[in-house]
């Protein structure tokens, strides 16, 4: 696959849904998901900076905009399939990188197949750029969630909304505790069905 067929396929993530197997007023693409999964990050970023943080902002970046290119060939595996336990993960981690080698990196020229190679799978480490990706990629499934709720559909939104928020809260970056304590209330004032007292204890 040459460059040009690279970019043909990574825009199938225009269409592609999120959430496949659950009924949403307002479904979102895999595409425009990433897009504020990089705004919530940038703005993750700049709070631990401004709390002394060093980030590399070309591995962040790389990090963010990249995460879910694979998706355009696998489509959007369920979370909780995917997160069932730690085999099954690591077997579809596996998978998703055989596929990519296969449809995406195959017949790409060198020295770009490389380069795709390290940035496609560059992802949620243990870097703080790493974990960064893997707050943001929470916080947008988290508003998700809440937009949802707000249209009444409880079932199972507001469910998701505290699972997807108990994991959170297992960050240990000051941006997300920043974003549980201060930005979720707002988010959350006057929708039915979630409370900010959800999102008060960290």
């Amino acid at each position: 696959m040459s460059l040009h067929n690279y970019l043909l396929t990574v825009r199938k993530l225009n269409n592609m849904g999120r959430w496949a197997t659950d009924f949403m007023h307002q479904r979102t693409t895999v595409s425009e998901h990433s897009f504020f999964v990089a705004q919530v990050g940038q703005m993750l970023a700049l709070i631990e900076e401004e709390n002394g943080n060093r980030i590399n902002w070309e591995s962040l970046f790389k990090k963010l905009l990249n995460h879910d290119v694979v998706e355009a060939i696998t489509g959007d595996i369920i979370s909780t399939v995917k997160h069932k336990n730690v085999q099954l993960r690591d077997m579809l981690i596996m998978l998703e990188k055989e596929v990519a080698e296969e449809s995406l990196l195959i017949n790409m020229e060198d020295p770009y197949r490389s380069i795709y190679r390290d940035i496609l799978f560059d992802g949620k480490d243990d870097s703080i750029e790493g974990k960064i990706l893997k707050c943001a990629d929470h916080i947008d499934a988290i508003m998700e969630c809440i937009g949802e709720v707000r249209l009444n559909n409880l079932i199972p939104f507001a469910g998701k909304y505290h699972s997807i928020l108990e994991k959170l809260k297992e960050s240990d970056l000051i941006s997300a505790g920043y974003f549980i304590s201060e930005i979720l209330p707002e988010l959350v004032k006057e929708c039915n069905g979630l409370s900010s007292s959800d999102s008060i204890s960290v």
